[in-house]
């Protein structure tokens, strides 16, 4: 109990709630119709992902390759969830996975401001004119029973109608709790005249959604304070403004938990609400000037204040794009060259000093954003898996004393001619530390990040997520295995008898083959054909290797070259590179979506050494 309660100001917050609700009834119904508005957001958001998935990636890319396009997307994205807030975060989401390009966010964030004046025009035509409590109580009751359901599409429905009803519901408590506030909210006391006034009610409607963490929330309350007489119409423009302008505190939260990709669009976003609630605030009689003049044209009342107040919201955020988008290919240039991009995965920092001396490597595309939503995440898993798999393939490389980047490079000719090189002591990297500095803050941070994904998923997401983890530890493997081979191939590689040093070599040589080799599926993306034959080739590789080995070492002893303890080891050598070889196989079939058998199906359950039988001479 204590420490739920740890921030002093929780419950002192909580009692001088209760105080204000007993003395003025009123401003609990006000407070809970704000809590019910807020509650319908978050389930309309819920009901929103169960409805994207599978094919979000390619549907994102295919809507947003357009700049109108994007726009397009953004303005009726907004509209169906009624959330700016959400729509900005899953765009900074999908740009830090990469699901869509700086321009495509921009396109969509521009148009989900655009998109937020349909909340206002839907609550100042129907919300405070009708009854909303009656269409509320039917939405709750199927929102409820659908929202119980196990298939993910009749419970997305259960959570959208329940959202929509929470939404309705809480506007009606809204409007009631304004009507008893006679003499109790006077705005109007603040400064009425002049920019003071202009100000101090633009920073009540940004506080306002910075607190309530929803411009339409705050809008919603300053149109049910309007329509009550509790607020002036000047005012209600001004905080409408205020209200615009505090949704980049959310591009600012979602900034900090994202990738140099996501940071440019919420720098963008906030750039474009800056620059709009600026320019609307500096020609804000003209701008109300213009309201009275379309107004007129429209047919509305002079008096409607509720619906001028939603036409001037669309008109001021209509001349935010048309200041804006003339600008945004200079913008994507600036932001790109401002917040460049990460190094590719597994991509040293710098190629001229060794592995070892490189900075300690952690998870470059794992971001707090992207689980937001659970396809942005197990993309970034996907990539921080790809970018796991190339360091361990540097590892495992290092581990056998071969450079260890740009091996893909190399063809299998020149990699023989490189194993047959004597190796400097200066460029003998330590496998184990290289594991601890490299490797294992990388892993730690995919387990971490998996722990924190949303568990409600599809079966193909769970499946991927499964896969993803399987992935990852069998890296692990791979370069746990490299480290037991190089305590013997330390001792052994200036060994000064031909049988053992030639042995070494030719398990050097496999190891190299196999960073080489799968290495090269970076640029098969898409070409499945080329896989197979990749795959193919690498195991009938494995296994004309072993027999030969094996008959090698055969021979080696049965000519006095190897004695026993010689031969076991050499053999133990070999079983651990099967291991290496093996378990990067593996992983690299699953980036590759490529179905394979169970490790255990293929090398049996591995124990710590192996004591094979020889047919001795």
């Amino acid at each position: 109990m204590r420490h739920m309660f740890k921030p002093l100001w929780v419950p002192v917050l909580l009692l001088a709630l209760i105080v204000l609700f007993v003395w003025k009834s009123d401003l609990a119904t006000l407070a809970a119709g704000i809590a019910l508005f807020m509650l319908g957001m978050y389930h309309l958001q819920d009901g929103f992902r169960a409805f994207t998935g599978g094919g979000l990636e390619h549907w994102l890319k295919r809507s947003t390759n357009r700049l109108w396009k994007s726009l397009t997307f953004g303005v009726i994205s907004t509209a169906l969830v009624q959330s700016s807030s959400l729509v900005t975060l899953l765009t900074i989401a999908f740009l830090s996975a990469g699901m869509i390009s700086l321009l495509a966010g921009i396109g969509i964030v521009f148009g989900a401001n655009l998109g937020t004046t349909t909340g206002a025009w839907l609550i100042a035509l129907v919300g405070l004119k009708v009854d909303l409590s009656v269409a509320a109580m039917p939405l709750l009751v199927f929102g409820v029973l659908l929202g119980r359901r196990v298939e993910s599409l009749w419970k997305g429905l259960g959570q959208l109608l329940l959202g929509v009803g929470l939404l309705f519901l809480g506007i009606d408590l809204m409007k009631a709790g304004f009507t008893g506030f006679e003499g109790l909210l006077r705005l109007e006391g603040l400064p009425e005249s002049g920019w003071l006034g202009v100000l101090v009610y633009a920073f009540i409607g940004l506080m306002a959604t910075v607190l309530m963490q929803s411009s339409h929330a705050a809008l919603m309350l300053t149109l049910a304070a309007l329509a009550s007489g509790q607020l002036l119409y000047g005012d209600a423009l001004a905080m409408a403004v205020g209200a615009n302008l505090g949704t980049t505190v959310t591009a600012v939260i979602g900034a900090v938990g994202s990738n140099n990709a996501g940071r440019r669009l919420a720098a963008a976003h906030i750039l474009f609400n800056l620059i709009t609630a600026a320019v609307a605030l500096a020609i804000l009689p003209l701008l109300v000037r213009s309201v009275d003049w379309t107004a007129d044209l429209l047919g509305i009342a002079a008096d409607a204040y509720t619906l001028k107040l939603a036409l001037f919201h669309t008109l001021f955020n209509v001349l935010g794009l048309a200041i804006m988008l003339p600008w945004v290919p200079l913008l994507v240039k600036y932001l790109m060259r401002w917040l460049p991009d990460l190094p590719a995965a597994g991509e040293l920092v710098d190629e001229s000093i060794s592995l070892s001396e490189q900075p300690r490597m952690r998870a470059q595309f794992l971001n707090e954003g992207a689980l937001l939503h659970a396809d942005t995440a197990l993309k970034v898993l996907d990539l921080e898996v790809r970018n796991l798999a190339a360091l361990s393939r540097q590892v495992v490389a290092a581990a056998v004393y071969l450079p260890a980047s740009g091996l893909q490079d190399i063809s299998r000719e020149g990699l023989h001619r490189l194993v047959l090189r004597k190796v400097p002591l200066e460029q003998r990297e330590d496998a184990e530390a290289l594991y601890e500095r490299h490797i294992k803050g990388v892993y730690a941070d995919i387990i971490d990040f998996c722990s924190r994904i949303d568990q409600s998923l599809r079966p193909e997401q769970q499946q991927a997520l499964l896969d993803a983890n399987a992935a990852a530890r069998e890296l692990i493997e791979a370069v746990k295995a490299a480290n037991y081979l190089q305590r013997n191939l330390r001792r052994q590689i200036d060994s000064t008898q031909p049988a053992i040093h030639k042995a070494y070599d030719l398990l050097r040589e496999q190891c190299g083959l196999a960073v080489l080799e799968l290495a090269r599926l970076l640029d098969m993306q898409g070409d499945r054909e080329a896989q197979t034959v990749l795959f193919e080739r690498y195991e009938d590789d494995e296994k004309l290797f072993a027999e030969h080995y094996q008959q090698a070492v055969q021979n080696h002893l049965r000519n006095r070259e190897l004695d026993g303890w010689q031969a076991t080891s050499l053999l133990n050598d070999l079983h651990a590179v099967l291991r290496i070889r093996r378990y990067l196989y593996r992983a690299h079939g699953v980036l590759a979506e490529k179905p394979l058998a169970p490790i255990e199906q293929t090398l049996g359950s591995p124990p710590e050494r192996i004591e094979p039988s020889l047919t001795l001479p």
